[in-house]
């Protein structure tokens, strides 16, 4: 499918049937999602597939959120990991002879010193700039095999980690409802293109 093509037909589903989703289909989308880029090639994502305890989620959310994850045939809860050096480390573990000496040097050694350094803004604003990338391309992929979703921000965070049993090492940050709709979504309004560039 075009790129051009997929955006469109991407929308915010906030209404789901009864339809089964395949979480083969699920898994797929989330590792197409895992090549969105990120800083450092860190990739300090965590993905949560909710099914069976879908309930106890749909009490953490937060106004018409509760519905579409009642409704939803499952929902996947992006987590960011919040020790970045560890998170460094693993991957030199997982890319050794995948990468060049330097490279693994960095992610055993030169990345964690960096990122030990990081106060809480900065590593905050890290964490949810490449939580917004992965998530973008989470939502598109699942469009691309004709699933449903929507992002949602509105869920009480202090209880996510207790609800779905996650470390707190790992900060929750977003919430895809998923499944299939009856109804026909159309485009929301956007800003003509014109009105958002300047040249210099």
């Amino acid at each position: 499918m075009k790129f051009l093509e997929l955006n469109k037909k991407r929308h915010a589903t906030r209404s789901f049937n009864d339809k089964p989703v395949d979480l083969n289909d699920v898994r797929t989308a989330i590792e197409i999602a895992t090549l969105a880029p990120s800083a450092l090639n860190i990739q300090p994502w965590k993905f949560v597939i909710v099914k069976e305890k879908k309930k106890e989620l749909a009490d953490i959310m937060l106004g018409r959120n509760v519905k579409q994850i009642e409704e939803a045939q499952c929902a996947i809860v992006i987590f960011s990991d919040t020790d970045l050096p560890k998170r460094a480390r693993k991957i030199a573990r997982f890319a050794v002879n995948k990468i060049s000496d330097e490279q693994l040097g960095n992610y055993a050694t030169v990345y964690p010193k960096m990122l030990e350094k990081y106060d809480e803004k900065t590593k905050g604003e890290f964490l949810s700039f490449n939580i917004g990338l992965v998530t973008m391309n989470l939502a598109l992929a699942l469009t691309d095999q004709g699933i449903g979703s929507n992002i949602l921000m509105g869920f009480d965070k202090s209880k996510a980690n207790d609800v779905l049993g996650i470390d707190p090492r790992f900060r929750p940050e977003i919430v895809l409802s998923v499944g299939y709709t009856d109804e026909k979504l159309e485009a929301n309004f956007r800003i003509p293109v014109d009105e958002l560039i300047e040249k210099r």
